[in-house]
């Protein structure tokens, strides 16, 4: 059996009263602060979890499922997850450099979710389903990660991270359709435009803008996006090409962002049968190679590329 214990830094501090906070076999631990020793000044967590092998495993991939779950929580939670060091018993693999955030993303968490509630509808969901969920929570931390440094990568990973969801999921005809109607089925608030067909032409101008403009024309996310951040607002209206446009906030759609993505999450039914275990099941997916062997191979045997063909 492993030990896992990875050091990260979140964004928002977790209000004290949520001390070692449990999420199925996740623990996620306080480090009180280095020089005055107090816990709950620093935003500075252990996340602590065991590794045993199931029966019938041959291999594990105990740092990828950690990541996985910080990807998840840093979506449920709405806080940037930086990643400081991981520890496989002994073993520390090196780790990514921090990131500037914006302020929103610094504040204290002092309401927390029904971690465990929504771990169930995780759970529910079939295999398929809850990896495309996982992908939408890893581009979404990496998204939230680019904040201040790369806006215009952020807005185009937000899209993504609904796209991976509603490529799958979505209804209508064409990519941009499921984007747009995953999003209106799924947002639980629409209060911050006027109507449906607002938010249709507002999302579709996000879409092709954004998204699509970035991917096909390396376009830069323009200043008015950055001004309605500034702002608080949900856009700026402005003149792009001689076009006039309403260039969305930032912090706008990253909350439409997360919002939806959690709205599909709790739209899942409970199915207390379901013992599936997700990010362990999925950890195992990454890091392995198909070859095909160049003889007979015992079980459990040690492979070189000698025994393997490679062209």
């Amino acid at each position: 059996m492993t030990k896992i214990k990875i050091h990260f830094v979140s964004s928002r501090r977790i209000h004290p009263k949520f001390l070692d906070l449990s999420v199925g076999k996740y623990l996620i631990e306080p480090i009180p602060d280095k020089d005055s020793g107090v816990v709950g000044i620093s935003n500075r967590y252990l996340l602590r979890f065991d590794d045993e092998m199931r029966p019938g495993e041959s291999m594990s991939q105990p740092e990828t499922e950690g990541k996985l779950f910080l990807s998840y929580l840093s979506l449920l939670l709405g806080t940037q997850i930086k990643i400081e060091s991981i520890m496989l018993n002994s073993v520390n693999p090196p780790t990514r450099d921090q990131v500037p955030l914006y302020k929103e993303f610094e504040t204290v968490l002092d309401k927390m979710p029904d971690l465990n509630n929504q771990l169930l509808k995780f759970k529910s969901m079939e295999n398929e389903v809850a990896r495309q969920f996982l992908r939408a929570s890893d581009v979404y931390r990496a998204a939230i990660n680019l904040v201040a440094e790369n806006n215009t990568l952020s807005f185009f990973l937000l899209a993504v991270a609904v796209e991976c969801l509603s490529n799958k999921l979505g209804e209508g005809n064409g990519s941009c359709d499921k984007f747009i109607d995953f999003i209106l089925k799924y947002l639980p608030d629409k209060s911050s435009l006027d109507n449906e067909n607002d938010w249709r032409e507002f999302l579709k101008e996000i879409y092709y803008r954004h998204r699509s403009g970035f991917t096909h024309g390396g376009k830069e996310v323009p200043e008015a996006s950055n001004l309605a951040d500034r702002l608080n607002r949900v856009y700026v209206r402005n003149t792009i090409d001689g076009k006039e446009v309403r260039s969305p906030g930032l912090k706008w759609f990253e909350s439409v962002v997360r919002n939806t993505l959690i709205g599909f999450l709790m739209s899942i039914d409970d199915n207390i049968q379901n013992e599936a275990d997700h990010f362990k099941d999925i950890s195992l997916e990454y890091g392995a190679v198909m070859l095909k062997a160049r003889r007979d191979l015992q079980a459990h045997s040690l492979v070189t590329e000698k025994d393997v063909q490679l062209d």
